[in-house]
């Protein structure tokens, strides 16, 4: 019995460390309040993110990478920035967080709540096959399957089960050397191109 109680312990305990290791793979904002034009944040597992602010008149207006750092601050100065609306956005290998941005005669503001926050295809790939995964899914999302020839292999429009997406895919090399997989999730769409040869 006490063997048995031991091993129910190691098990919930690998669980736990299990569920906060994927949870860390994550990068995380948090923002600060905007003082006399000037946004400043901290982000922590920053591992390859990439920074901009940018808005729909001017487009990207800043931009920096961040490279395998736990923690980062960073402090932008916003206020040669013409009045109007602009967003900072934070995107890695897995996600992309983009928050809106308010600047007027005065201040600035921002909503410490991204106005969209969206989770990346993740692929594992062993030979010909490739298994398709995207986690924290709300709708439903197009997958299209095809060659640099434009022939459609796969095109159909999935619902997640319990907010996850699995598909899989055996790609033949005899009918092409390179495949291109795109989700479509609302108004991003993520490709990649997978080579067999």
């Amino acid at each position: 019995m006490k063997n048995l109680l031991k091993f129910s312990f190691l098990i919930g305990f690998l669980f736990i460390s299990a569920n906060v290791m994927a949870n860390d793979k994550d990068f995380s904002i948090s923002i600060d309040n905007i003082s006399a034009k000037k946004l400043s944040f901290q982000m922590t597992n920053a591992k390859n993110v990439a920074l901009y602010v940018y808005n729909d008149k001017q487009g990207e207006l800043f931009a920096e990478k961040v490279r395998k750092q736990d923690e980062v601050s960073r402090t932008y100065d916003l206020k040669n920035f013409p009045v109007g609306t602009y967003y900072l956005v934070a995107e890695s290998d897995s996600k992309i967080e983009k928050y809106k941005i308010t600047i007027d005669e005065t201040d600035a503001s921002i909503e410490k709540t991204p106005v969209a926050e969206i989770f990346k295809p993740e692929y594992t790939i062993e030979g010909n096959h490739v298994k398709l995964v995207m986690p924290k899914l709300t709708d439903g999302v197009t997958v299209s399957v095809e060659d640099f020839t434009n022939t459609v292999y796969y095109n159909q429009t999935l619902t997640p089960n319990n907010g996850e997406l699995v598909i899989q895919f055996d790609l033949n090399p005899e009918n092409a050397d390179a495949y291109v997989i795109s989700v479509e999730k609302g108004d991003n769409t993520f490709n990649k191109i997978i080579y067999l040869k």
